[in-house]
């Protein structure tokens, strides 16, 4: 194994800090029998070829042999470099995101060749489908729920990737982390239209595991049908402040899946509808229902992050989150206009 790890001259490569020369004794300490030498190697290799979410130059010469790992029965924990491949796969260009930053000389032409790292890693991962399909079909949740994640990262396959992984919900029948693992990752297709709406629709009906229903609302709303979506936005609504079950459901994945609440947020603001019920559920807690003040403090710090994403421009107006009193809790009479506000 790894016999051609040595032929790649990685000494003529680079990476985040420099020379890639480093890079195969940290992959050959992925196999390692010492779990405290394997962190180690992870630590720096989720610095050096993926820096904050950025590809390197030795970024894709490197995916191969780690697909290698993964592939082999021998390596342990292989759930967690299968998850580092999903990572790598959506791995951008350091330009991309920092062009316009003042402390960034940039040059047009050094950008088209950090995409073109971008664009290779990304194809080289791909080169592994045959395991991630394979690998989804693992008893092991950590293991099935790791490939589940490569696959997600390519959502423009959704007609290729959608059947197994629907397969693979079905099957997992009364194992609610995979059947939670699954449904997180369904908000990938459904963001690009690849997913299957009406499949989700008649799970979200009959699933009562609040994690997994969670996650298909999630789904659902996202999507760009309208049919079932009001159903998933009142659910959504309901559990903007999410139970600890849920949260436990998504921090029990391999990969880091995040807040269940930043999801229903997410989802809940991708759609004018959304945008006011969440307005509503919000105000109805911070002045009626005396929410728990940690909880509401960090809803409202989500809401403050997501009023910048991507995701909810060009909807009629970016989210605005206005000034709350801190003193929320000795109000007794109907919020005043416009404490929290939606441009619709």
């Amino acid at each position: 194994m790894l016999e051609g790890l040595n032929r790649v001259e990685w000494g003529r490569l680079r990476h985040a800090y420099g020379s890639a020369e480093d890079v195969p004794n940290l992959i050959h300490a992925l196999a390692s029998p010492s779990p405290e030498e394997r962190r180690a190697a992870f630590e720096q290799l989720y610095t050096n070829l993926w820096h904050q979410g950025t590809i390197y130059e030795a970024t894709p010469h490197a995916v191969p042999f780690l697909i290698e790992l993964a592939a082999s029965n021998a390596t342990p924990n292989r759930y967690a470099i299968l998850s580092y491949l999903g990572t790598l796969a959506e791995g951008s260009s350091f330009l991309a995101v920092h062009r316009h930053s003042n402390f960034v000389n940039f040059s047009q032409q050094q950008l088209e060749v950090e995409l073109s790292w971008v664009a290779q890693t990304r194809k080289a991962v791909k080169g592994g489908e045959a395991l991630y399909l394979e690998s989804l079909s693992d008893r092991e949740h950590l293991i099935c729920g790791a490939a589940g994640y490569v696959l997600s990262r390519f959502p423009e396959e959704g007609e290729r990737y959608w059947a197994p992984l629907r397969a693979r919900y079905e099957a997992a029948e009364s194992d609610e982390l995979i059947r939670c693992g699954i449904a997180i990752l369904t908000k990938e297709f459904s963001a690009k239209g690849t997913s299957d709406t009406q499949w989700l629709r008649g799970m979200f009906e009959r699933e009562a595991r609040p994690a997994v229903r969670v996650a298909l609302a999630v789904s659902i709303a996202l999507s760009n049908e309208a049919q079932g979506r009001d159903d998933a936005l009142q659910f959504l609504t309901a559990h903007l402040l999410t139970e600890k079950q849920v949260e436990e459901g998504y921090h029990a994945q391999p990969w880091d899946s995040g807040e269940a609440v930043w999801d229903i947020i997410r989802a809940l603001c991708t759609s004018r509808r959304g945008r006011q019920m969440l307005v509503s559920r919000f105000n109805e807690m911070l002045f009626f229902q005396r929410a728990p003040p940690g909880r509401l403090d960090y809803v409202r710090y989500v809401l403050s992050g997501e009023a910048k994403a991507e995701a909810i421009k060009g909807l009629g107006g970016p989210l605005r989150l206005l000034t709350i009193p801190d003193e929320w809790e000795e109000l007794e009479t109907s919020p005043p206009p416009g404490q929290l506000s939606l441009d619709l």
